[in-house]
């Protein structure tokens, strides 16, 4: 019943299913190359980012700034092998287990397309 209503609310945020996949490749890509700018397109700042000791990007300054800091060969990886999920009616997650905790980095629908929303650390 939850994801019947969920189908049903989704034109309400002006969104379908497949935004998502089409925007997917292009956060991909953003990533593969480096390019922070397009990378925090539609991102707010400050960001929730636990990786380590690092528990929050302050400025979409500094996250360009220090973007290979954010994104570790690790996330990196996870961007382009990872399979996103669905973690509520429009929000999309990629999750990885490293060093004894999981990870997830999440994604939410912002204007007509998706942005980063945060990276999570926790226990597996």
């Amino acid at each position: 019943m939850l994801r019947i209503i969920a189908v049903l609310l989704l034109p309400l945020w002006g969104l379908d299913a497949a935004d998502f996949s089409k925007w997917w490749p292009q956060f991909q890509a953003a990533v593969a190359n480096g390019n922070a700018k397009a990378v925090a397109h539609g991102a707010h700042f400050p960001m929730d980012w636990e990786n380590g000791k690092i528990r929050l990007i302050k400025s979409e300054d500094d996250f360009v700034k220090r973007f290979e800091v954010y994104f570790t060969p690790e996330i990196k990886k996870a961007i382009a092998t990872g399979k996103p999920e669905r973690l509520g009616p429009v929000e999309y997650g990629v999750t990885w287990k490293a060093r004894g905790n999981e990870y997830t980095i999440q994604f939410k629908p912002e204007g007509d397309a998706y942005a980063l929303a945060w990276l999570s650390e926790g226990p597996p």
